[in-house]
C-alpha cells in the first residue's frame, strides 16, 4: 500500500485532485478514530479530521517520503487533536446531547467492527471509564497510548508520528499504564 500512497501523493503533488480525493477516501475512517480517540468527543473530531485533510492539502508540497503518508498524516491528526482537547480542557462542559452523541458514534464505530448487541452497554461503560483515565494522563502520555493500542502503531511509528525517540515512547506508554492502574484501581 505504501507504493501506491507514494504514486497518489506524487499525482497530488502535480495537481491530481482526485489522487488526493482516494487518500482522503483511504485515511478517513482512521484520521476519524484517531481524532476521536485524543478528543474523546464525536463533533469535535469530524472537524479535526476535516482540518487535517485541509492541512494535508494544502501543505502536500511539504510532504517528503522519507516517512510513510500514513505516517505524516497521522502526526497532523495528533497535533490538531491535541490542540483541540486542550481548548475544550479549559472550557468543559459535558452536555448531555453532547454525551448522547458519542454514545451514538460509539455504537456506529462497534457496529461497523461487529460487536453484539449485548456488549455494546459493558463497552460504552468500559470507554466511559478507559476515557476518564486517558483524561487524567499527559497529553504525551495519552497520545502514545491511544496510538498503541488503540490503533496498533509500534513504538517507531509512534515515535515519528510524535517526532520523539522511541524510548521516549516506551517511557511515556509505561507511565500512562501506570497511572490509568491507578487511576482505575484495577
Amino acid at each position: 500500500m505504501a507504493d501506491k500512497d507514494k504514486r497518489l501523493v506524487k499525482q497530488a503533488q502535480n495537481g491530481d485532485r482526485s489522487a488526493f480525493g482516494l487518500l482522503v477516501k483511504r485515511y478517513r475512517m482512521q484520521v476519524l478514530y484517531l481524532a476521536f480517540d485524543i478528543v474523546g468527543n464525536y463533533d469535535d473530531a469530524q472537524d479535526v479530521a476535516q482540518e487535517t485533510f485541509i492541512r494535508a492539502f494544502t501543505r502536500l508540497h511539504q510532504y517528503e517520503d522519507r516517512a510513510k503518508f500514513s505516517t505524516w498524516l497521522y502526526r497532523i491528526t495528533v497535533n490538531l487533536a491535541l490542540d483541540t482537547h486542550r481548548k475544550k480542557k479549559r472550557s468543559r462542559q459535558d452536555a448531555l446531547d453532547t454525551r448522547v452523541r458519542e454514545v451514538e458514534a460509539l455504537s456506529i464505530r462497534e457496529e461497523f467492527e461487529g460487536a453484539h448487541p449485548d456488549e455494546r452497554v459493558e463497552q460504552n461503560e468500559l470507554r466511559k471509564v478507559l476515557e476518564d483515565g486517558l483524561d487524567k494522563l499527559t497529553e504525551n502520555q495519552r497520545t502514545a497510548t491511544v496510538l498503541k493500542y488503540f490503533h496498533q502503531k509500534t513504538s517507531k511509528e509512534i515515535a515519528e508520528i510524535m517526532g520523539c525517540a522511541e524510548s521516549t515512547v516506551r517511557i511515556h506508554i509505561y507511565r500512562a499504564l501506570q497511572n490509568l492502574k491507578n487511576t482505575i484501581n484495577y
